[in-house]
C-alpha cells in the first residue's frame, strides 16, 4: 500500500517537523521502514538526524526543490511510509507535495492567537494544490489536557468544515528533551504518554489512508 503523508501548515511554530519526525520514527519502530523527505529549507529534520540518536535509523532525504514530490513518489514504490516535511509557508513546492500525497496532515497549534489565521489559510493550502481535494485531517498540537481552548479550537475547525483527528499532541517537555539527542519520545520513553499519543495519531492516519485506498 503506497503511503505518502505530507505534513503542511502555513503557521510557524505549529509542530510540523516534530509531528513528521515522530510519525516516521513510530512506523519505523513498528517494522515499517520509513523515509522522511525534508523539503523545508530550514532543515529542521536534517539537523535532528545529524544528532546522536539519528532518529533511530529513519532515512532522511533532503530535497527542498520543487521536485520534492517526485522524490517522494519514487521512494514510495517500496511500499513503505514516506513522510514529507514541507516549507512552513505556501509555495509551489508545498502545493506540489500536497497534490502528490495520499494523505495531508495539517498541524494546528492550540492557541486562540493562531486559529483565525489558520481558518483563513487552510482553504488556500488545500485547494491550491489543484485537482481533487486531498484526503486530509487537522491535528491539534501543543494542547493542554482537557483545556477549554483546545476544545473551542476543535469546535471552530469542525464548524468551518475542517475534519480533525481525535488524537492530539499534548504539550510535553519530552519532545524538546528528545530533540536534543536527535530522538523522539517513542525512542526514549516507549511506554510514555507522548509515545502513546504519537501511536494513536499514526493509527488514525493508517486507518484513513487504508479506507481511502480501498475506495
Amino acid at each position: 500500500m503506497r503511503q505518502i503523508i505530507t505534513v503542511a501548515t502555513m503557521k510557524g511554530g505549529s509542530g510540523k517537523s516534530t509531528l513528521a519526525s515522530c510519525l516516521a520514527v513510530h512506523w519505523h519502530l513498528c517494522g515499517r521502514p520509513s523515509t522522511i523527505i525534508d523539503a523545508d529549507p530550514q532543515r529542521s529534520i536534517a539537523r535532528l538526524v545529524a544528532r546522536e540518536r539519528a532518529l533511530g535509523g529513519v532515512k532522511v532525504v533532503e530535497d527542498a526543490s520543487e521536485n520534492a514530490w517526485k522524490t517522494a513518489q519514487n521512494l514510495a514504490a517500496t511500499g513503505c511510509p514516506i513522510v514529507i516535511d514541507t516549507p512552513g509557508f505556501r509555495s509551489p513546492a508545498t502545493l506540489a507535495c500536497i497534490a502528490a500525497a495520499d494523505f495531508l496532515l495539517v498541524p494546528v497549534k492550540a492557541s486562540p492567537l493562531d486559529i483565525d489565521r489558520m481558518l483563513d489559510t487552510l482553504n488556500s493550502l488545500i485547494e491550491g494544490a489543484g485537482g481533487q481535494r486531498p484526503a486530509f485531517r487537522c491535528v491539534l498540537t501543543q494542547t493542554t489536557r482537557d483545556s477549554v481552548i483546545a476544545k473551542h479550537i476543535r469546535a471552530e475547525l469542525i464548524e468551518a468544515g475542517f475534519p480533525v483527528l481525535k488524537s492530539e499532541m499534548t504539550n510535553r517537555v519530552v519532545y524538546a528533551e528528545a530533540g536534543l539527542w536527535g530522538a523522539t519520545p517513542s525512542l526514549i520513553e516507549k511506554s510514555g504518554a507522548a509515545a502513546r499519543e504519537i501511536a494513536a495519531i499514526a493509527d488514525e492516519v493508517d486507518s484513513i489512508v487504508a479506507i481511502k485506498q480501498a475506495a
